[in-house]
């Protein structure tokens, strides 16, 4: 997934939770308490965790780009 694809999924959560007509009109700290308390976690971040997942989980077989990859981290 490239930087622009993470960017336009993030924009879209952002934008639906703007939209919901409970909250209303919020700034961007409000959003951010909301966003916090519903557990909606930024899109980089839910990224990043199941990247790692995916890495952890694929780099313990036992094949010669596993060790590659390894070798980097």
């Amino acid at each position: 997934m490239n930087s622009a694809d993470r960017q336009s999924l993030q924009f879209i959560m952002n934008k639906i939770l703007h939209e919901v007509k409970t909250f209303g009109a919020m700034s961007k700290d409000t959003y951010s308490k909301v966003s916090k308390y519903f557990g909606i976690e930024p899109l980089e971040e839910v990224i990043g965790v199941r990247k790692d997942k995916f890495l952890k989980i694929y780099c313990a077989t036992d094949n010669y780009f596993c060790r590659l990859i390894n070798a980097r981290h």
